[in-house]
């Protein structure tokens, strides 16, 4: 009886620890958090004064969905 229950501990824990795993290997998730945070940043930027002195590298429309400067 113990050992079935030290089995089962053993094997939930390993389904635990593969989806702690899987949820951090979520890049979609955090792509997409990161850009939401990037969004708030260039609109807080944009409203400070005297933002409109800083000039626009490049309009992130016009880039590649795969470029590192998106």
């Amino acid at each position: 009886m113990t050992t079935v229950l030290i089995a089962l501990a053993g094997i939930a824990l390993l389904v635990f620890f593969a989806v702690l795993v899987g949820t951090s290997m979520d890049t979609e998730g955090q792509r997409r958090e990161w850009r939401r945070l990037a969004d708030e940043r260039r609109l807080l930027r944009e409203q400070r004064p005297g933002a409109g002195f800083v000039a626009r590298r490049c309009d992130p429309d016009s880039l590649c969905e795969g470029c590192p400067f998106r």
